[in-house]
């Protein structure tokens, strides 16, 4: 058998390397594609919960696991004053954030100016305080908690800090978030 020369090696390097770097754009185009194409978020509801895709699970240990749902986000159904409220966890917002249709279903007075404000990661809006004088999630009774309403706020209302931090344990880990009472 002929000796391999330097050249010949020189050149089996070049191919394993060219063919290294295309496998890895082709894997760099696909995860862009699939990750790209996520289904539109719908519109809001009347109904909190009627368009949820994600798959939850309650175990009598008190561990309640939440999938992420297809836009993203992790859903929670709760009820403020007794009335069910669709919440998007969010670690970043420190207090419960209510739209304003959702505040209307609850009942909650809504002629007063929106007079204070409230920033958000899109910046500074207008909203208003109100405490509401029971919060349920997930059947674990919070109590009385401060609310923000805000004027123009997000589709969906969100389930901030001042509500998680009376639910126990709350972790997220992959597509999972696991709230362990």
């Amino acid at each position: 058998m002929p000796p391999i020369t330097e050249n010949v090696r020189q050149s089996f390097a070049i191919g394993f390397l060219c063919l290294v770097l295309l496998v890895g754009v082709y894997l760099a185009v696909l995860q862009v594609v699939i990750y790209s194409t996520k289904p539109a978020s719908p519109g809001p509801s009347p109904t909190p919960q009627a368009y949820s895709t994600q798959t939850t699970a309650t175990y009598p240990s008190g561990r309640h696991i939440i999938s992420r749902d297809a836009d993203g986000l992790f859903y929670v159904n709760g009820r403020v004053d007794g009335v069910m409220v669709r919440f998007a966890v969010d670690t970043g917002a420190s207090v419960i954030v209510l739209n304003s249709a959702d505040a209307e279903r609850i009942g909650l007075e809504l002629d007063q100016h929106f007079s204070d404000r409230i920033r958000t990661a899109s910046g500074y809006s207008q909203m208003m305080w109100r405490q509401v004088d029971n919060v349920t999630i997930d059947g674990r009774v919070l109590g009385k908690l401060d609310i923000a309403i805000m004027e123009k706020g997000p589709d969906v209302s969100l389930l901030g800090l001042n509500a998680l931090s009376r639910l126990g344990s709350v972790t997220m880990e992959n597509d999972q978030l696991t709230i362990v009472y």
